[in-house]
Formats: C-alpha cells, structure tokens, sequence
C-alpha cells in the first residue's frame, strides 16, 4: 500500500520532472529563503495557517532539486495518509528506487509531518544517525507551542513560518508588479487593488468575483477542517462547538481583552476547559494572543492579554465592521506581540526591537484629529521610543512631537513597506 503511495507522490522518479499544476510559476517570496536554508545540516520545518501554499512551495522546492540532483535522490510524503514509523517510508523508498537511504545524500520532504504521533522523536532518530538526510518538513499547526517537539529537536531546525498572502504577493499574481516598482505613480490603482486584497489573501483565492464564494470558503475548508480534522487528531477532548463559539466571540470583536473568568462564565465552562481551548486555536493559527507591555521594565504583563484573529480574512464571515478588521490587518501584517495600556491611555501596537520601543496607532478614517494623536503623543514623550507610527487611509507625513518623528503612513503604504517602517 505503502509503495503505491509513494510512487503517486512521487511522479519524478519515473519522468524527472515535476508538473507546472504543481510546482506553480508563481514562487512566493518566502521560497528565497527556503533555498537559502538548504545549506544547512538543519532540519527546514515549514509552519503556516492551512491553504497557504506550503505544499506549493515543497513542490516548487522538487522543481529547483531536480536541476541539482538525480530524480530518485528526492522523496515526498504527506501525512495525511496514515502510517505508523517513519522507517516504512524510506524502506518502501528503498525497495521502489534502489536508493541506499542510510548512506547516499538524499532530500526528504514530510508534508503534514505533525500528524505523524511523536514526529519530532521519531525524526531526531533519523537525523542524529544519518547526517546524509536532509529533512523539510511541514506543519498546518504551530509547532513553537510543542513544547515536547521543541525539546527533543532543540538545535536541529530552522523553522520558516509561512503567511497568507503580503499584499505585494497579490500584486505580483494580478501581473501588477509594475505598481511596486512606481508606487506614487499608481496610488490610484494600488487603493483599489487594496479593497479586493483584504478578502483575497489565501492564494487559490486571488481571482474569484464573488465573495459568497470566498466567505464559503474561509469556513469550509479553512475554519471547518481545523476544527473538525485536525484539532481531533491532534488533541483529546476537543470539544468542537465551543472552538466554534469561540471563533466567534473573538471574530467578531478582533481586539478584545480575553476574561477568562467571564468568557467560562457566559458559556457555563471550566476555567481550565476555556484555557485549553485557547491553546488549541493558537496551535492552529486561529488566533494571536497580544500582551501589555510594560515599557519601564522592558516586561509584558498576563494580565489583560487581547486576542485577534492569527490571519484578518476569515474575520469577513463574521463581522463587517472595517474599524476592527484594519487593526486586525495591522496586528497580523506586523505579527504584532504588545499593545500598551496605562489607566485611560492605550497604543494598539508596540514594536520592540533591540530594546527600542515603536508605538503604532491604526486609524481607519482619512483625516486625522488631535485627540487621535494624544495617546501616542503621550507615550513618546515619557518612553524611550524611536520614533511613532500612525497609519490611516490618508495621505503620507510627518510630524515633529518633542524632538521625535511621528510618521503617519496610509495602510496601503504600511502593508507595502513595512520592513521600512519598523
């Protein structure tokens, strides 16, 4: 069975190449770094929300290998099919190929590889005794909140998380590459491009019209399967309805400070039960938890902790409201971590970098007040901060507030060069 498998993963072996349905043209920007990790001994681990395009990319990685090295010397195998050992692959592989798997060097891609019980022993195995391997793996799940897995492959991995699509991405796939090259000059366009990005962010998604169709398919075969299939296979006492009830609590209201006590209250659930929920949203990328930071001890506090959701998109089946999905926007776009708050005086972001503090405030409106500014205003002048960050859905500028900058960006241009802002 094992070997039937194999050889429909792995169609290379017999015809040496790689089909364009799926190694696609398009090669997302993290493949740069995935090629660049292949240097190393390590083991490349591939993390991301579902439907992102991780077996795109492993796929793409097959197209570069066989330019490099004998078809047979590659090997595929997706965890979604069921198998006990690891070793029944590579003696299947063996058997199948005539590859000597212990001594020859060979690449060997796992797809789903969390879903294989006690993966991370199971290849520290392999990899401690045959140096010859070199292992890229994958995972639909959050394999930093493994705290087993971490352990056991401490040392031996570079991890490379994966996100739906930058808006830079969309544009290059919608053949506008030409915008990023004379941003100013197509600031008309890139707006508009923005409103259709906000909903289209999962690749397969791109060019669909409707967005019925596109809400249909945030639930089904992103929220549904999470919580339906993997979540179940991964966990015991997964209770499937209240993970349901929880995506839309915080769905509907991204930003919100989670209340354990009034959250387990309102649902008639333990505290503990609650706790563990939340566990099993981080570790599928359903949800960030953001803590307040405290800037004079450089800490953050687990008290008042807000959740957004992990990626903004699905946020569109639950809520319309533009206010909550744009600071969503921000918190995944940034991977935000802290937000500050002190009594009445609260920054939706805080970057830290090096010790040095970048307070980002999101305003989704075109014109800007004063008092949208006193907070932010506030913290720059009793922290050591940088400079400030505002963005908003007007024009670009700058403002002098006790010696520091406060650079107050439009969203369009924040998604587009972040890397510069921060």
């Amino acid at each position: 069975m094992i070997k039937e498998t194999l050889k429909i993963l792995n169609p290379w072996w017999k015809e040496e190449k790689i089909s364009k349905e799926l190694a696609k043209p398009y090669k997302r920007h993290p493949f740069k770094e995935l090629i660049k990790l292949l240097k190393y001994k390590q083991i490349i681990i591939i993390t991301g929300l579902r439907r992102v395009g991780k077996t795109t990319l492993l796929y793409q990685l097959v197209e570069f290998l066989l330019k490099k090295v004998s078809a047979r010397k590659i090997v595929y195998f997706n965890f979604d099919k069921t198998i006990e050992e690891i070793t029944q692959i590579f003696e299947a592989y063996k058997n199948l190929t005539k590859v000597e798997w212990k001594k020859e060097k060979i690449y060997v891609l796992l797809d789903e590889v969390t879903k294989l019980k006690d993966w991370a022993s199971k290849i520290k195995l392999i990899y401690d005794a045959f140096p010859n391997i070199k292992f890229i793996l994958s995972s639909s799940s959050s394999v930093a909140l493994e705290s087993e897995a971490i352990k056991a492959l401490a040392g031996r991995y570079f991890m490379l998380n994966i996100n739906p699509l930058e808006f830079s991405e969309y544009l290059e796939l919608k053949n506008k590459s030409k915008f990023l090259k004379q941003p100013e000059l197509w600031e008309k366009e890139i707006k508009e491009g923005l409103k259709n990005y906000l909903t289209r962010t999962f690749p397969e998604c791109v060019d669909w019209k409707e967005k019925a169709r596109i809400k249909d398919f945030l639930r089904t075969t992103i929220l549904d399967r999470i919580v339906r299939e993997d979540l179940p296979e991964k966990f015991k006492n997964v209770n499937r309805e209240l993970l349901f009830k929880l995506i839309e609590i915080f769905y509907s209201n991204p930003g919100m400070i989670l209340n354990y006590d009034s959250i387990s209250r309102k649902l008639k659930i333990s505290k503990k039960t609650l706790v563990n929920h939340i566990y099993f949203m981080e570790f599928s990328y359903l949800i960030r938890r953001i803590r307040n930071f405290r800037p004079s001890m450089l800490a953050s506090s687990r008290k008042l902790q807000k959740v957004y959701a992990y990626w903004w998109t699905p946020l569109f089946c639950y809520t319309e409201n533009l206010d909550f999905i744009i600071e969503n926007v921000i918190a995944s776009s940034f991977d935000a971590r802290y937000y500050w708050r002190n009594g009445s005086k609260e920054i939706d972001f805080l970057i830290v970098k090096n010790k040095s503090l970048i307070p980002v405030e999101v305003k989704n409106k075109k014109d800007i007040l004063s008092k949208d500014l006193e907070n932010i205003k506030y913290f720059l002048k009793e922290y050591k901060a940088k400079y400030g960050l505002l963005i908003y859905q007007g024009q670009s500028k700058k403002l002098k507030i006790n010696k520091k900058v406060l650079k107050i960006v439009p969203l369009w241009k924040a998604l587009l060069f972040k890397d510069g802002l921060s």
